[in-house]
């Protein structure tokens, strides 16, 4: 057997030493790459599949009070738990989504008759033709279809038609028509950075904005101006909306002829968590 000398052993171990160095930069170079990929600018849109559903949990704490009534101020505490399933009944023609959402509210254990509603979404997000085939009074988010409407308009983003990044941000304007006048509600949107959320890579975007909806509940012509602000986590690989916090402020009050007070203020404080639960 020949003796290992001492040259060949030295020139293995730096043999070992620049294949140990060679593979640890190639796995930084992988690394960085994949996160410059997770990082580079994205464009947001909905990619949903026809024939799933997309089951949301939604928990919504808050107070109620009303000011100003003739009977004295009244007010409490309350919280309500929903669960919401989209079901994608067809992708159309034009790419917009047909979907049947089911909110079920669930208090102390209890579930209610739930409420069934079908819109079409763009895949920028936007909502439109909305209709009821089920409600029941107990677990109705809104009042009346003008309201549901004229709310999802106003608060729900619409993501541009260009990619973003973190820094970027872009401002959301919907026009509403109030007696002789024309208001602008607006929503200013800001994306934050990357975030993971779960198993998700989401990017954040922070808004805040506010709200004038005018409705009719029975003869009586109603105002909800409110304030919002929150984050939502919107992961583009998957398309899909992971996690949304939302803090409302709402007051309701009668439109009243000119001259004339209106007899009470309704207002609402609620603090909303709508995450994504499970893919069926």
């Amino acid at each position: 057997m020949n003796p290992v000398t001492p040259g060949r052993s030295r020139s293995n171990d730096k043999g070992k030493v620049m294949r140990l160095l060679v593979t640890g930069l190639g796995i930084l170079t992988l690394a960085f790459t994949a996160l410059s990929c997770a990082r580079k600018p994205v464009k947001l849109r909905w990619k949903l599949e026809a024939g799933k559903t997309y089951a949301f949990r939604a928990e919504v704490t808050g107070s109620w009070r009303i000011e100003g009534w003739e009977q004295g101020e009244r007010g409490g505490d309350y919280g309500k738990l929903f669960t919401s399933e989209m079901m994608i009944l067809a992708i159309e023609e034009d790419s917009s989504f047909s979907v049947q959402e089911t909110i079920e509210l669930i208090r102390e254990g209890k579930k209610f008759k739930p409420t069934v509603v079908v819109y079409r979404m763009s895949p920028n997000g936007k909502i439109y033709g909305i209709e009821s085939l089920e409600a029941d009074t107990a677990t109705q988010v809104f009042a009346s279809q003008e309201r549901r409407e004229q709310f999802l308009e106003q608060t729900q983003p619409t993501y541009p038609d260009r990619e973003l990044a973190k820094g970027d941000n872009w401002v959301q304007e919907t026009k509403v028509v109030l007696d002789d006048r024309v208001i602008a509600a607006t929503n200013e949107f800001e994306v934050k950075d990357w975030e993971k959320v779960e198993d998700y890579m989401c990017l954040r975007i922070d808004y805040k904005g506010q709200m004038v909806v005018p409705h009719k509940k029975g003869e009586a012509q109603l105002l909800d101006k409110g304030a919002a602000h929150g984050s939502i986590w919107f992961a583009p690989e998957q398309g899909l909306l992971i996690q949304q916090i939302d803090s409302v402020t709402v007051a309701t009050t009668r439109v009243m002829p000119e001259g004339e007070e209106t007899p009470a203020t309704y207002i609402v404080e609620y603090v909303h968590i709508y995450q994504l639960e499970e893919i069926e």
